[in-house]
């Protein structure tokens, strides 16, 4: 077994990269905390570099290589934010850069990606198909696989919000944030295993295999409904780190369906006038069902801001009255 990430090295991580990023807003929710009878606060990640929280990691990977390793060829496999986060570190680095993509990604995200000159290829029926495509690709060439969620330096990337979040609320004892593959909830359970802080995972009801896994106590084969939060969705590689983490440090999920994160997306554009992707919408919708926090001091991890335009205008078109 891998031996466990502590908040040392997470600090150690931050002090690598906090040049290169920004110390996103902690801002306060009004509404929700009176919906909650909480106080509320949105970490807005949103707003980091490249629009979501995946730069962390994919910087983090970057400083804990040797000089000698950039003249290799780096491959990742992602449609979204880590393929963003994937070319941007290209560019910053001067490394050559491949990256595969599920073969139904839509143009518009390969043409996003166009103006970095990163090598694109197209493979696979779904996220984990493609991962491990370019997991092979890297193994069989020589290659530095930058994997999305899978691997210690990432996750510790991600773990440097929990620095953050520690420095602009010191009385935080609960934090809410998306799950996909996992590395984000990693990197905070990290952060804050020694701490009065609970983490809780947020999942689609259509994609919650790490949910599903941590009852099973195996890796399972991902879903196969669909899910607006398409950031969260894919599965998880097997034998990955993040499962054991989740399984042995974190506090709990909250699974939400496809309208409540419509709402949620509604919720936070009429309230806060900022825009959220669909996964970032995940612990807002948590928190929008109710008091389950009642008296605490939350803060709402917003991972991410791409989101379809046609799908925005839908969702402000039917949720935005709601709110």
């Amino acid at each position: 077994m891998t031996k466990r990430i502590i908040s040392q090295e997470i600090a150690d991580a931050y002090l690598s990269i906090k040049s290169n990023i920004l110390k996103t807003p902690l801002e306060y929710s009004p509404k929700l905390s009176k919906i909650s009878k909480a106080r509320v606060f949105l970490k807005m990640e949103h707003q980091q570099h490249m629009g979501s929280f995946k730069l962390r990691g994919v910087l983090a990977k970057m400083k804990s290589l040797k000089k000698s390793d950039f003249k290799k060829t780096f491959v990742a496999a992602s449609t979204g934010n880590h393929a963003a986060a994937f070319a941007y570190a290209s560019k910053t680095f001067g490394f050559d850069a491949i990256l595969f993509m599920p073969e139904n990604v839509s143009r518009e995200k390969r043409d996003a990606l166009e103006p970095y000159g990163i090598r694109q290829y197209l493979f696979g029926k779904n996220c984990m198909e493609t991962e491990e495509k370019a997991r092979k690709y890297a193994e069989e060439n020589g290659c530095i696989l930058i994997h999305p969620y899978n691997d210690r330096d990432i996750i510790k990337g991600q773990g440097t919000i929990g620095i953050e979040i520690q420095d602009q609320l010191p009385e935080v004892d609960t934090v809410l944030a998306p799950i996909g593959g996992g590395g984000l909830v990693s990197g905070l359970c990290s952060y804050f295993g020694d701490d009065k802080v609970h983490v809780i995972g947020c999942q689609p009801v259509n994609a919650s295999e790490m949910y599903e896994s941590v009852q099973c106590g195996t890796i399972v084969s991902p879903s196969n409904l669909t899910t607006i939060a398409d950031a969260t969705a894919g599965g998880i590689e097997k034998d990955s780190l993040t499962f054991d983490i989740c399984k042995n440090q974190l506090d709990g999920f909250e699974l939400i369906y496809e309208n409540e994160i419509k709402e949620a997306i509604a919720f936070i554009v009429q309230n806060h006038k900022t825009i959220i992707e669909p996964g970032a919408a995940l612990p807002v919708a948590a928190l929008l069902r109710g008091q389950k926090y009642q008296g605490r001091n939350v803060v709402l991890v917003l991972s991410g801001k791409k989101i379809n335009h046609q799908l925005l205008t839908e969702i402000i078109d039917n949720y935005g009255d709601s709110n």
